[in-house]
């Protein structure tokens, strides 16, 4: 098994209603996580394919692996799950660790590549946790070079805008689930190109292998996030399919037909507001390869 540790030192510590003093946090030796033999071999197998194969051939191995929502942490507090597992996913972990495993050259060095998507400046830490898609995890991983915003180029978009106060989390009850000062929460106003459902049923086969495909809800004014769902799209000589962890059927990772879904969100409880497309980039030496045709 390829056995994964990581030191832990003052970025640990924890922040929330008591500060604690950062510079004598205690170093801890925290084991996040094994990967199984059997993904790792996979992701060495095809490190040298396209981006899009080495997500499928690596999440291959997490079908029908059981949903489980906010199963991840930190290893320590306030969010003591491990950093890293296996045995169930929710939407977004599936996605960090496919990526993780897919952007190393190494699965040895999959938890860098997740750190660094998962957390601002890819320091593992409760609170430069990306835990707001809209105002984080998307614009962060845009900014770094690891996601393109594509939808604009697949049809008709429109442009979403969300404005979040220090009000719109005070009057959120869902707010009470983040171990975040209300002052340290993100605010502003936040925008988004989307695809209504119509224009990503229209826009299906335009959409690349690889793709991560956000399911927006309709915005709500009380409301602080809009992003409802997240999955991935596999290469397929069927159908456009997505992939994702779901609650869906008992809840489990698990292939959709894209077209499927789509027409399925029209009768959710809440209103959808469409889909949002990014797509993966090559980091490291890949990215050189794919830039120079080489």
């Amino acid at each position: 098994m390829v056995w994964v540790w990581l030191i832990l030192g003052v970025s640990w510590a924890q922040e929330s209603s008591i500060k604690v003093d950062q510079e004598k946090a205690p170093m801890v030796d925290l084991d996040i996580g094994v990967i199984p033999d059997d993904v790792a071999d996979i992701a060495r197998a095809v490190a040298n394919k396209p981006l899009a194969v080495r997500m499928k051939a690596i999440s291959d191995a997490f079908l029908g692996v059981p949903y489980v929502v906010n199963g991840n942490g930190e290893g320590v507090g306030p969010d003591t799950d491990p950093p890293a597992r296996y045995d169930v996913f929710d939407c977004l972990t599936v996605i960090e660790e496919v990526l993780a495993l897919a952007y190393a050259g190494d699965p040895v060095s999959a938890p860098m590549w997740r750190n660094a998507i998962r957390y601002q400046d890819g320091v593992p830490a409760y609170q430069n946790r990306h835990h707001f898609m809209l105002a984080e995890w998307i614009p962060a991983n845009i900014a770094a070079g690891f996601f393109e915003d594509i939808t604009h180029t697949l049809g008709e978009t429109h442009r979403v805008e969300k404005t979040v106060t220090k009000s719109t989390w005070a009057n959120w009850r869902g707010t009470r689930s983040f171990d975040i000062p209300i002052d340290d929460l993100p605010t502003g106003t936040y925008g988004i190109n989307v695809l209504s459902l119509d224009a990503a049923l229209q826009a299906v086969d335009k959409i690349p292998p690889g793709a991560i495909i956000l399911t927006l809800r309709r915005s709500d004014s009380w409301r602080p996030i809009i992003v409802k769902h997240v999955g991935f799209m596999v290469p397929s000589d069927v159908r456009p399919t997505m992939r994702h962890a779901t609650m869906m059927s008992g809840g489990q990772v698990k292939d959709h037909s894209l077209v499927w879904y789509l027409n399925h969100v029209r009768w959710y409880k809440y209103a959808i507001e469409g889909i949002t497309v990014l797509m993966p980039l090559e980091q490291g030496p890949r990215r050189v390869l794919v830039e120079t045709g080489e």
